[in-house]
């Protein structure tokens, strides 16, 4: 009964952090049309930083030996760093319903990285999801060129930062034998900063003058919510499933975002943006 609770808890907390992300893409999308990209990665980690360094110092659970923090400087390089770049960029090249289902292609390459690395077993029901994944993808970047506001190189961006968070995630779920799931993210966010810091003070100061009480609200929502808390969530049940049970949960992130782009922003249904083969042929194991 306790095993069965303690699950429940786990995947619960793992589809609110989905849940969430489903949600971040239209976020982003609104932002960077006013606020420059560095300066939203800037002050999105910045605010993680902020609320999980205030929870870990409460704790006293920040520090670390010079080995696990250079581990986890390392791995900032793929996640927030390299995922966050592919990612963002991405986003303004092309439609948020694209993302979100350019993202949910992670479970696949997850399990073949994994797979190399003798972590997962191979199955013809898997390889039977990954070339229905594959095939989606190959539909929804063939269709770039027809929609408005979605291009080819927007989706390469995003296929980017798929590679980036699927190596990661691999990796860290070794890494998290030894460190918690809160250092993992306070320092992931931490180090982030060393980078988007100058980079953002590169960028000119004139969206201030532009923002309103809405994007204030989504720069908090993507801060707190989408970094902070969905990112701690997700490194919780990391600890507690294999990377590719996780990994699995992004399928669930394209369908919140077509739902919400269809409800806020008019977009409708079709074919080829239809989500729902990537939740076929990996399915979760119980831990």
């Amino acid at each position: 009964m306790r095993i069965a609770k303690k699950t429940v808890v786990v995947y619960g907390v793992l589809f609110s952090a989905m849940l969430i992300w489903g949600f971040s893409f239209l976020a982003i999308k609104d932002v960077i049309g006013v606020v420059p990209i560095y300066t939203l990665l800037f002050i999105r980690f910045a605010m993680a930083s902020i609320v999980l360094g205030s929870i870990g110092v409460a704790r006293r659970g920040l520090r670390l030996s010079i080995r696990n923090l250079l581990t986890l400087a390392g791995l900032s390089l793929l996640s927030p760093i390299g995922y966050f770049l592919f990612e963002t960029f991405g986003i303004a090249h092309t439609q948020p319903s694209h993302v979100s289902v350019l993202i949910a292609v992670i479970p696949t390459v997850v399990f073949l990285i994994a797979l190399a690395r003798r972590q997962e077993r191979a199955s013809w029901k898997k390889w039977i999801g990954i070339g229905l994944a594959y095939a989606g993808v190959l539909l929804i970047v063939g269709s770039s060129q027809q929609e408005a506001g979605a291009t080819l190189f927007g989706d390469l961006l995003v296929f980017g930062a798929v590679l980036c968070a699927a190596t990661r995630t691999v990796f860290l779920k070794e890494v998290l034998k030894r460190i918690t799931p809160l250092q993992v993210t306070f320092y992931q966010f931490s180090f982030s900063l060393l980078l988007f810091g100058p980079l953002a003070a590169t960028e000119s100061r004139n969206w201030l003058a532009l923002i309103t009480p809405m994007l204030l609200l989504e720069m908090l929502f993507l801060g707190i919510l989408c970094s902070a808390v969905a990112f701690l969530a997700m490194h919780y049940a990391l600890k507690h499933l294999s990377a590719t049970q996780v990994a699995v949960s992004a399928n669930f992130v394209p369908v919140v975002t077509l739902i919400a782009e269809i409800l806020f922003m008019g977009g409708q249904i079709t074919l080829i943006k239809n989500p729902a083969p990537r939740a076929q042929g990996m399915q979760l194991q119980k831990p």
